[in-house]
């Protein structure tokens, strides 16, 4: 038998909502380990606990916010943000917009999208960085 491949997720939400806000403006990330067929498990709930921005964009909200998700290898939010395009061309971590408003929503649709996303996910763990930043769920 051979082993389900996964890609471990974080979703930045407001309880079981996806704000239309930036990744790091939310105040917590729910990661899951995300398989290929389908299935999903929480993982853990991380609070956010990066500073306030100093300008708009700021580069040290980006590095607060991966600190808290080390390890997570795609990070899904309801805007994309100029923090977004930084992580999409210098970080081995795939961003994501979804389009639907919840998190269970969100899954739903990850799953659906799974073979897109583990194909970016691939390339970045391979060191490329592939000028993508993947949307999902249309409106």
């Amino acid at each position: 038998m051979t082993e389900k491949r996964s890609i471990k997720i974080a979703i930045s939400c407001d309880g079981d909502t996806v704000p239309r806000r930036h990744f790091g403006d939310c105040p917590s990330f729910k990661v899951y380990e995300l398989y290929d067929d389908g299935d999903c498990q929480l993982v853990c709930v991380e609070e956010n606990t990066s500073p306030e921005e100093q300008m708009h964009a700021d580069p040290k909200k980006l590095k607060e916010v991966t600190n808290i998700l080390q390890g997570c290898e795609a990070m899904v939010s309801g805007l994309a943000s100029p923090n977004f395009v930084r992580m999409r061309d210098t970080k081995p971590i795939q961003p994501v917009v979804t389009r639907k408003e919840t998190v269970s929503e969100t899954l739903g649709t990850l799953a659906d999208a799974f073979e897109d996303l583990f194909d970016l996910v691939e390339l970045r763990r391979r060191g490329d960085y592939p000028k993508v930043i993947l949307t999902i769920g249309s409106k």
